[in-house]
């Protein structure tokens, strides 16, 4: 899905203009010229005259909590572009909670999740009738370093990345590994709520395939963790892990995401993430069918959720009520630009190119066309996403 960064830059500069040509209307013409001009600067070059006429609402953005990062980069480059639209503080949660704000609220101009699932389940049809696919990331797992578990773990991983994929001495270290982090009574591993966060059950599908995959057991590792209350510490976002970490509450952040790993890592001291086989880190498209061999089931007050074990695709959407849309085709429109693909990749999501819309495409503004395509164009991805039945 992802193609070299030449082709990537040539094409959707190519596509930037087609786009810009069928939104014309939505983009005046001295900031079609500015905003071309800036996907070809440094990330870290602001353009800063525009004359952009936009509603005059508050722009704000509701997203993952593993999002921060990247939509943060993103969103100042836009401030830059655009300083006319006014940006309100971004709300970055576990996109359960950012999606029940939205139909609570109906704040937000534009929704971003970190699975295919939660839109589609809280937002349609009141809401919003489509979502785009747009980039995926894969989970790891986050190691404190002060910790000899954690140590222990990484020394492990630094041994298995020698080793031939699948072979004898390969499986054993991460046998090993595994059994640190699952079985060792001593050390605690941190974790999200499946029902506000989807790395909460994307790191329990994880658990389960490494269990199938290392001991030909799906349920091993994962009863061995969350059969235990004393095994892990939950919160209710990935990004409220890393306090606990820091604090030496944890040895191991399982619900994580490498888009989310890599600046936490650099920002907490002692602190690494180690990255898993791809038939586990649910972050391979060619990797479904094997994905799918697990789900999870979770309860909580009463409330049982079954959970399918699908790559950690994030998606976004422009709710039917977004108060200022204009702003948030701008928004789409530089996610897809080269600026914002090489955002997205330096944040450890590899962009989907082109963009997967599942839902009503017809509602996909028309601005954003040029840079998506229809699900039953992917037919091999629509096991992904939820039945249309």
């Amino acid at each position: 899905m992802a193609s070299t960064t030449v082709w990537l830059v040539v094409g959707l500069i190519i596509g930037l203009v087609i786009g810009v040509a069928i939104g014309y209307a939505v983009m005046p013409p001295k900031v079609v010229t500015k905003y071309i001009n800036a996907t070809t600067t440094n990330v870290t070059t602001p353009v800063t005259t525009t004359t952009a006429t936009t509603s005059t609402a508050p722009f704000a953005v509701g997203a993952a909590g593993t999002l921060k990062f990247a939509f943060t980069d993103i969103l100042n480059v836009m401030q830059s572009l655009y300083p006319g639209i006014t940006i309100a503080p971004a709300m970055f949660k576990g996109s359960g909670e950012v999606a029940h704000t939205e139909a609570t609220t109906q704040q937000f101009s534009v929704v971003a999740s970190a699975d295919t699932t939660t839109i589609p389940s809280v937002l349609f049809p009141n809401y919003t009738n489509y979502e785009i696919a747009f980039g995926i990331t894969q989970m790891v797992i986050i190691v404190n370093l002060n910790t000899t578990a954690g140590q222990e773990v990484y020394q492990l991983w630094q041994q298995a990345q020698s080793y031939p994929p699948m072979s004898a001495q390969y499986n054993e270290t991460w046998q090993k590994i595994w059994q640190i982090i699952a079985l060792n009574s001593s050390t605690v591993v941190g974790v999200s709520n499946p029902f506000t966060d989807p790395s909460g059950y994307q790191a329990q599908c994880v658990v389960k395939l490494a269990g199938l995959a290392f001991f030909n057991n799906a349920s091993y590792l994962y009863d061995a963790i969350y059969g235990n209350p004393s095994k892990y510490m939950m919160r209710n976002t990935e990004i409220d892990l890393l306090t606990l970490m820091a604090s030496g509450q944890v040895d191991f952040i399982l619900s994580a995401y490498e888009s989310n790993a890599i600046p936490q890592t650099q920002t907490y001291h002692n602190t690494v993430f180690i990255t898993l086989p791809p038939f586990i880190n649910l972050g391979n498209l060619s990797y479904v069918d094997y994905y799918h061999q697990v789900s999870v089931t979770w309860t909580e007050n009463g409330v049982t959720k079954t959970f399918a074990c699908n790559p950690v695709v994030y998606t976004i959407t422009i709710p039917f009520q977004a108060p200022n849309k204009q702003a948030a085709e701008y928004f789409l429109l530089l996610l897809y630009s080269p600026i914002g693909q090489k955002i997205l990749e330096e944040n450890g999501i590899v962009p989907i190119i082109p963009g997967i819309v599942y839902g009503n495409y017809s509602a996909v503004p028309n601005a954003i066309k040029p840079f998506v395509a229809q699900l039953s164009q992917y037919p091999q991805y629509a096991s992904i996403f939820p039945s249309q039945g």
